[in-house]
């Protein structure tokens, strides 16, 4: 039995001292810090504690289940917005009196209502988006719906919490019977106040108050001309406030009416805390649930934030660990982070990280380890999508360099100690970071330590990335099945680093170079190379060749890059150019039918009337003649001139059409009379816009229509003296006569203008719903028409559109006319 025990414990101990590794690793890679900016970001006064509780989940189901709760509630910001709760407070305290028989103000019962008012606002956001985020979704569906509580509450308390006059029968007329007491009161001694008699004695006709008693304030040395009761006496003890006899028994009577009221609203409050506190175990669920809730958005506001995306899990049985694209180090941001790619497999489980100081091989590993944690938590990353990691049952870190935000530089004991450690506790599903292994010590031993323990954790299976100094290690790993290389470099000509992390390429060295630039001596310099070793010599020739063969590949690809991006260019404006030839072709062959259509008209009313010519009774030859006429009018090549020969023809040698010379060499502008292609509709141009559409005038309607569909007919100084008739159609396509107006890409005044002629003309037609199609993008344009519409008359109401028929991107307008 004591053996057991024994192990037992000696289990615990290891678990313990695992636990400990990996909360140390935790404080190295400065996860910490990431939790802060997690906590900043939630809005519940329950979510921030969980959010500094967080720890990274070691089960793959768990942490899939973190990554699609952040995913959805992204999905419900950029569809419906936030869900509120900023601003609470914590109402548990209460609740507990509450439930112990306390009584509870008015005021703090209305802080119950407002956060319980709050829960079911956020339980609503997600409701609005049913079937989009089933996670979200099934969280908020226990949520209770206390809005009986609420209602319950409200009834009695006005929103200051003062008990309102109908929360009891008595309480009304109570109250007035206090206003009508007080009345008298005041009215009474406001009289004495102004009698001749003691008008010398008091020092003002104010009436005072001390303690629940109304007095007159009377001068000491004419103390005897008021009779009355001494209440107090002024800190000079010039004045004294007296209350008079006459006016006793009717403040008496005041008090005793407000001594009744304040008893009948105090058993209104007790009544109601009973009811709040008969609901605690509901309102404390409601609230956990509602710290839950905000914490998933909280992930989603950290992630819009750093512009990250959703890393893919890697299948615990896959070859890889680590692939990061694009990855930057969350702690740096945006602007000063760098992007690096970074892989621990398939093929290899560990990663050697060679390079000069301060070119970024820390900042690599700590991103690693980050990103790891990060994902395991159920954040997002800000990455590039492709990236992918595997979910570690622990993340291992030995980093103290110089670089390190929190430690300092270790001793070489220490950091072995950490190493030691590690060795121990890390298996296959584990992810070791260890920075600058070996160093510290003898260069040899520290070597020949690094490369024992690479190749150890290797064998285990553990994902591992090391950094150091140590070209044999470098060479080492470069003949290690199950490992590969990688380095940070600086650039040649500035000796800075770039902090790019290049895969399968160890780190050359650059103190010789870095003494040159700096302006060591040149026989110094001499010297120094002649102590190099000829592989040494070899080994730094290769990797200077290799770099300048990596420089020149990158300036290649972005030329090529470069190229690319103008013959894309050339495309897409020899698909614009084609889609403009097969336009005009369409143009033509309408027209052309058109005008075939009229010819053979023509055709066939002279065949009848030759037939009933015939039928008439006129001489055969006669009808033979008209006959014989129309054959040869359809036989003559010169008979049908088709629309636009000379056109096609151009178009066929690539020239533009000499009619349509006008419209492509001038843009549009407001009095200009134009045709809507394939139509054969004109319009009156009422304004131009900067992006390629034009406002028009067809009757009594207005249309918007790209400026593309267009063809210029009269110029506008050439209509000016004589204004032609221009012809009304309808315009199913226009939204704004199916009750819905799309302003997506107007500029905010120009967006008012459209809504305010759209609105009015809704009502004018007796439109009870309509619909503006804003868009979401950054929220100025929906905010701004959102403003207006509070403001307009016939405007009864708004509310965003179901996530069916566009979510926040459509405003849904109720007009009730004046």
């Amino acid at each position: 039995m004591d053996a057991v025990r024994s192990a037992q414990q000696e289990g615990l101990h290891e678990a313990g001292r695992s636990d400990d590794l990996r909360a140390l690793a935790r404080e190295l890679l400065e996860f910490p810090a990431i939790v802060e900016q997690l906590a900043g970001r939630t809005r519940f006064f329950l979510s921030r504690e969980l959010a500094l509780a967080v720890v990274p989940q070691a089960r793959v189901e768990d942490v899939e289940r973190l990554q699609e709760e952040t995913a959805e509630a992204r999905v419900m910001l950029d569809t419906v917005g936030d869900i509120g709760l900023g601003g609470t407070e914590d109402p548990r305290p209460l609740l507990r009196r509450a439930a112990l028989g306390g009584m509870l103000s008015g005021a703090e019962l209305m802080r119950i209502v407002y956060l319980v008012e709050a829960v079911r606002l956020a339980r609503s956001v997600v409701k609005s988006v049913a079937g989009d985020v089933p996670l979200l979704e099934s969280l908020v569906e226990d949520i209770p719906d206390l809005h009986e509580l609420t209602d319950r509450l409200r009834e009695s308390l006005a929103e200051n919490g003062d008990v309102v006059d109908g929360a009891t029968p008595r309480l009304g007329p109570l109250r007035r019977g206090v206003a009508r007491e007080y009345r008298r009161l005041t009215r009474l001694l406001e009289r004495m106040a102004n009698r001749p008699a003691i008008r010398l004695a008091i020092q003002s006709t104010s009436i005072a108050t001390r303690g629940d008693r109304l007095v007159l304030e009377v001068k000491s040395e004419r103390r005897s001309e008021v009779p009355g009761i001494v209440h107090d006496v002024s800190n000079s003890g010039a004045t004294i406030f007296v209350e008079p006899f006459a006016a006793v028994e009717p403040c008496n009577r005041w008090r005793e009416v407000a001594a009744e009221a304040q008893r009948e609203e105090e058993r209104v409050l007790r009544r109601l805390s009973r009811i709040a506190g008969s609901h605690e175990q509901e309102i404390r669920y409601a609230l956990d649930a509602a710290a839950a809730l905000d914490l998933i958005v909280a992930r989603a506001r950290l992630a819009a934030s750093m512009d990250c995306i959703r890393a893919a899990t890697l299948p615990e049985r896959d070859e890889a660990a680590v692939r990061l694209l694009g990855a930057r180090h969350p702690l740096l941001g945006k602007s000063e982070a760098v992007p690096v790619n970074i892989s621990i497999g398939p093929a290899y489980r560990g990663l050697v990280i060679t390079g000069p100081n301060t070119g970024g091989k820390t900042v690599a590993l700590k991103t690693v380890g980050l990103f790891a944690l990060m994902h395991q938590s159920g954040m997002q990353l800000p990455a590039l999508t492709g990236t992918a990691l595997a979910v570690f049952d622990g993340v291992y870190a030995d980093i103290g360099d110089a670089q390190s935000i929190e430690r300092s530089v270790s001793t070489f004991s220490s950091h072995m100690g950490n190493v030691v450690r590690i060795v121990r506790r890390a298996g296959p599903r584990s992810l070791a970071l260890l920075d600058e292994l070996g160093t510290g010590t003898d260069p040899d031993e520290g070597a020949a330590l690094a490369m024992a323990v690479l190749a150890h954790l290797v064998d285990r299976g553990v994902a591992t990335a090391i950094t150091t100094h140590h070209r044999t290690v470098a060479e080492f790993a470069s003949s290690l099945d199950g490992a590969m290389n990688a380095s940070v470099e600086l650039e040649p000509s500035t000796m800075l680093p770039t902090y790019q992390v290049l895969m399968g390429v160890p780190g050359r060295s650059y103190a010789l170079s870095v003494a040159e630039r700096l302006g060591l001596p040149e026989p110094l310099l001499e010297s120094a190379h002649s102590f190099l070793d000829d592989k040494h010599v070899k080994a730094e020739t290769l990797l200077n060749e290799l770099q300048s063969e990596r420089n020149a590949l990158r300036e290649a690809a972005a030329k090529a890059h470069e190229e690319l991006a103008a013959a894309e260019a050339a495309r897409a404006e020899l698909e614009k150019g084609l889609a403009s030839v097969v336009r005009k072709q369409e143009d033509l062959v309408e027209r052309t039918r058109a005008e075939l259509r009229r010819e053979a008209d023509a055709v066939r009313k002279s065949l009848r009337r030759a037939l009933s010519d015939a039928k008439r009774g006129a001489a055969p030859a006669e009808a033979q003649r008209a006959v014989s006429r129309i054959r040869k009018q359809v036989g003559d090549p010169t008979w049908f001139p088709i629309a636009g020969i000379d056109e096609a023809r151009g178009m066929a040698k690539g020239k533009p059409a000499s009619t349509r010379r006008a419209v492509e060499e001038r843009p549009l502008m407001g009095g200009d009379l134009v045709e809507i292609k394939g139509l054969n509709v004109k319009a009156e141009v009422v304004e131009a816009h900067r992006d390629g559409t034009a406002d028009l005038r067809m009757g009594n309607s207005r249309i918007r229509l790209s400026q593309s569909q267009l063809r210029l007919v009269e110029e506008a100084a050439e209509r000016a003296e004589e204004p032609g008739p221009t012809l009304s159609v309808d315009a199913p396509g226009d939204d704004r006569h199916a009750g819905r107006l799309d302003i997506r890409g107007y500029r905010v005044a120009e967006a008012e203008d459209e809504v305010a002629r759209f609105i009015d003309r809704c009502v004018l037609d007796g439109v009870e719903r309509c619909e503006v199609l804003h868009g979401t993008g950054t929220g100025a344009l929906r905010e701004a028409v959102r403003e207006m519409l509070a403001a307009m008359p016939g405007v009864v109401g708004f509310r965003p559109a179901p996530s069916t028929r566009g979510g926040n991107g459509v405003t849904i307008v109720e007009l009730g006319g004046e």
